[in-house]
């Protein structure tokens, strides 16, 4: 018989209120969407395509299926079927992620709204966290609003001295990222890095008046990545050209290829409206709003206590 550490399986002395406070915080989100007539909706968890992200590793469920790493592709297709304001709280799954900050299984939140951009999420990302702060449970002094505001090619300039998105080196981009970008956003209690390299636009719009950077932010609470958030891509040339760029990536990498979402590539044909889009990891904000330094600190489950 195995034992385990009773440090593995034991709960930590305030285990009851972080649950009770997390419960209310999630409250607190749907009372937020809701107000705002977003429609909460569900997609499914075992999926036949786990998305393409050369970076992202997929959970096997069963013969031909997969654990979801994220709902955006089947949120999207609801947007093609005239749904103009949804969201959802779900769970997602990706392998090969550990550490104080990731667990295999985690919450989400992601909402899209039909006539906005990321510029309108990042205004809406705000508020919310604004309405989470204040009351019984979150210090209304955890974060000084409005946040600020700075291009990936501003941040790496002042901190790294040079802008990604004219002298793209994926490389260098993340070894800096690592080693210097972070402990700068630690320093800041919170910040949108906003307009990536285009090379990094993911299912994102590249800018109209500069197509070396694409309409993408990202929110960071005390350095911890919190959101991710798109102007989101409508054509089906830009879609076909992006997956076709993530695989052939995959591929050099030396990754397993995944077959390309037939179901979303029809929604993509049918058309899905401009929109803005974001996906938020509940168990990070959570962490971060009740001053944890650790995830599993938030969750009643975490992967050392299964």
């Amino acid at each position: 018989m195995i034992e385990e550490s009773s440090s593995t399986n034991s709960f930590s002395d305030d285990f009851i209120d972080v649950l009770k406070s997390r419960q209310k915080i999630l409250n607190r989100i749907r009372i937020f969407f809701n107000k705002r007539d977003y429609l909460e909706v569900e997609t499914p968890v075992m999926v036949k395509c786990p998305g393409i992200d050369p970076y992202i590793e997929p959970i096997i469920s069963g013969e031909g299926f997969y654990l979801a790493t994220s709902p955006e592709l089947h949120m999207k297709r609801l947007l093609s079927e005239g749904l103009d304001k949804i969201y959802q709280i779900t769970r997602s799954f990706r392998s090969e992620e550990s550490g104080s900050l990731h667990n295999n299984e985690f919450t989400i939140l992601e909402w899209y709204r039909a006539g906005s951009n990321y510029l309108d999420m990042m205004h809406e990302t705000e508020v919310l966290i604004s309405q989470l702060c204040g009351s019984d449970i979150i210090d209304e002094n955890r974060f000084t609003f409005p946040f600020k505001r700075i291009t990936v090619d501003e941040l790496f300039n002042k901190v790294a001295g040079w802008e990604p998105s004219c002298n793209w080196d994926e490389d260098r981009y993340f070894r800096d990222w690592a080693e210097k970008i972070d402990p700068y956003l630690m320093s800041i209690d919170a910040v949108f890095v906003m307009d990536f390299p285009a090379s990094l636009a993911a299912l994102s719009k590249l800018k109209k008046d500069n197509s070396l950077v694409c309409e993408r932010f990202e929110l960071y609470l005390y350095g911890v990545e919190i959101a991710n958030a798109y102007s989101e891509l409508t054509g089906l040339t830009e879609h076909e050209l992006c997956f076709k760029n993530a695989l052939k990536r995959r591929q050099e990498l030396g990754k397993q290829i995944y077959q390309i979402d037939s179901g979303f590539m029809e929604a993509v044909k049918k058309g899905i409206p401009e929109s803005g889009g974001i996906a938020l990891g509940v168990d990070r904000l959570v962490m971060v709003l009740l001053d944890k330094t650790k995830i599993e600190e938030v969750i009643a489950f975490p992967e050392k206590r299964l």
